[in-house]
């Protein structure tokens, strides 16, 4: 799998009128002030009204020509989520969601983190494609899945 080049998100949802240059530029000045590590501008634009989490997702998966999973209604398998552990999936913000003839198909919030894909690739030792799903989503699923496993295991 070819890694994704890296893309302006600001300037690819300008460009798909979702967000005015104004509405960039005030979500960049924000980023900017941050003093406490740089928060995603994706993530600022969502706080502040501008786009949907699902609008940012869309577009990701336009311009990337990778599918767009809504994790809303998609069924998980919590098997396969289980293939990475809990810590790994939140540190490359992942889920695994499908096994295709031996391909699986990892969710992602930023399928273009080159430090998540080659995480994966060194901890899945096996073929898997991208999809882009919703952080928000992506992060409940984690939680339900391993939590439900921590039940069954007694680990509570």
């Amino acid at each position: 799998m070819a890694l994704p080049e890296k893309i302006r998100l600001g300037d690819l949802l300008v460009q798909q009128k979702l967000i005015t240059q104004d509405q960039l530029q005030f979500a960049l000045d924000q980023q900017q002030q941050q003093k406490s590590g740089r928060r995603k501008l994706g993530r600022l634009l969502v706080e502040n009204a501008f786009v949907t989490e699902e609008d940012i997702c869309r577009t990701l998966s336009t311009q990337l020509g990778i599918p767009y999973i809504d994790l809303k209604t998609f069924k998980v398998n919590e098997e396969l989520v289980r293939l990475l552990k809990e810590e790994q999936a939140r540190k490359c913000q992942a889920i695994v969601l499908e096994n295709r003839d031996n391909v699986l198909l990892v969710g992602m919030a930023d399928p273009t983190d080159r430090s998540a894909l080659d995480q994966l690739r060194s901890i899945l030792f096996r073929k898997f494609e991208i999809a882009v799903v919703a952080e928000r989503r992506l992060l409940e699923c984690i939680d339900n899945a391993y939590l439900r496993s921590q039940r069954i295991l007694g680990l509570d």
